[in-house]
């Protein structure tokens, strides 16, 4: 019974010899052949398709794709968020303990360097007094932390805050108005207490 797995030795001996072992000068099989052709074809096919301005697209454009996509899902995500903020939603925020003391740390952190720890007024307008210099509801502090006042020191926190973090601050300040503490003159229209939500 023939061994199908040994080469025929039907090419010439080559001349060479290795710990008195010489080699026949064999074709190649023609399957492997066949298969190191296919190999070059389609080597030249993905190297068009995916590089050379072929329709397939290549690993970092597709995590490009995705990766913009996910930041546009976050943007959404984030301005659905912004949205769903609300007078009563700010009110129940600043009647929560654990969201007020977030909100505090993040004016410490964020906000006291212009308006002072306890936000009676620095470069930036005192929040304790009884005047409001943009807007007179919970919801106008927030939309003046979100998006900042232009032509002002006041940035868009929006860029550099969570969307939780927005709402903990701007109710944390909600709480300081009508708290007048020494400090820098009243700027705005005066207001009153807040409304109930």
């Amino acid at each position: 019974m023939s061994d199908g797995s040994k080469p025929r030795p039907d090419g010439q001996l080559l001349d060479h010899m290795y710990d008195g072992i010489q080699e026949f000068d064999n074709p190649l099989p023609g399957w492997w052949s066949a298969f190191f052709i296919i190999t070059i074809v389609f080597s030249g096919f993905y190297l068009f398709w995916y590089h050379l301005g072929g329709p397939g697209k290549s690993i970092d454009q597709v995590y490009a794709a995705d990766y913009k996509a996910y930041e546009q899902q976050r943007i959404e995500r984030e301005a659905a968020d912004v949205n769903a903020v609300s007078e009563a939603s700010l009110a129940t925020t600043a009647a929560n303990p654990e969201m007020l003391a977030k909100g505090q740390a993040i004016f410490v952190s964020t906000c006291a360097s212009c308006h002072k720890e306890d936000g009676s007024g620095l470069i930036g307008p005192n929040l304790t007094d009884d005047n409001q210099l943009h807007g007179t509801t919970r919801k106008d502090i927030f939309m003046t932390v979100q998006g900042g006042v232009p032509n002002t020191a006041m940035v868009p926190w929006a860029a550099q805050l969570k969307p939780a973090d927005l709402v903990a601050v701007a109710a944390y300040v909600t709480t300081l108005r009508n708290h007048p503490k020494p400090g820098k003159a009243p700027e705005g229209a005066p207001v009153g207490p807040f409304a109930a939500p």
